[in-house]
């Protein structure tokens, strides 16, 4: 069987009726992502009617039960790091975006087990000043305006669909961030497995770190095909993506499906 020129996206489809979808972003400014991303994830997500991130970062009473956990753990930080307020990036774009679409919005994570992973960043005090700072910034809607350092490496290699096997090994050996993402892709599977089962009707859209999903490990999509859930990885092919970002031509990776031509007048993914 042959294709055309065509690497996998980082969406996933859930195939029931209407579909649900899984989005892996990557934790850098939306302006550097969404505006190269394909129509295929576009089109997924402007058809959800519920949209769900790792956290609901842009609802205040989010912010007020994360910062009563930090403040009632008794435990003494000893050192502080610069922990600075998180900037527009992919996952809060989709959750701000989603809002003003008048989505249902919503975390995958609890505030309490983003308390518990962060607690060590800083002591009770500081992430007082820091939840203060972000809720400020999302009542005047300028939570994206801090600059973020961007890892250029790291950003070709997702926008060139170049997260294999090895990359995710390599990553996962030299950084701490992912010591307990097994833990975290077994919560988040049983969260989404729960949304599904409420009603077949809602067309769901989860954004999650690419970490999650992909990689040669049980990572969330295996973890959701053990529920008997029937997955599939969507095939793209955007040139100004390729143009951007000096991207490798290479054919379709295997388990990845090519978009079907849709009848004339219709539009595919919806």
């Amino acid at each position: 069987m042959s294709y055309k020129t065509c690497s996998c996206s980082y969406l996933w489809r859930i195939e029931r009726s209407p579909p649900s979808y899984i989005f892996g972003t990557i934790h850098v400014s939306q302006e550097h992502v969404w505006p190269y991303i394909s129509k295929e994830i576009r089109q997924a997500f402007i058809s959800s009617t519920h949209v769900y991130a790792e956290a609901d970062l842009i609802n205040m009473n989010y912010w007020d039960d994360f910062l009563r956990c930090v403040v009632n753990r008794t435990r003494r930080v000893e050192r502080s790091t610069n922990v600075t307020t998180p900037g527009k990036v992919v996952d809060i774009h989709l959750m701000m975006e989603a809002r003003r679409s008048n989505k249902t919005t919503g975390g995958l994570e609890t505030p309490e087990y983003q308390c518990e992973k962060l607690f060590n960043f800083a002591n009770s005090t500081i992430w007082t000043l820091i939840v203060d700072r972000i809720k400020s910034r999302l009542k005047n809607g300028t939570l994206g305006e801090p600059k973020m350092d961007q890892p250029e490496e790291l950003l070709k290699t997702y926008m060139c669909s170049e997260l294999d096997d090895a990359y995710m090994e390599q990553l996962w050996n030299n950084t701490e961030e992912f010591d307990d993402i097994d833990v975290r892709d077994e919560n988040m599977s049983r969260r989404i497995h729960s949304l599904l089962k409420k009603s077949k009707k809602r067309r769901y859209f989860f954004a999650v770190g690419a970490g999650h999903v992909v990689g040669n490990r049980k990572h969330l999509i295996v973890r959701l095909k053990k529920y008997g859930y029937r997955i599939t990885r969507i095939c793209t092919y955007e040139k100004v993506i390729l143009k951007k970002f000096g991207c490798t031509k290479k054919k379709m990776v295997d388990g990845c499906i090519k978009k079907k031509l849709a009848p004339k007048g219709k539009k595919m993914f919806t």
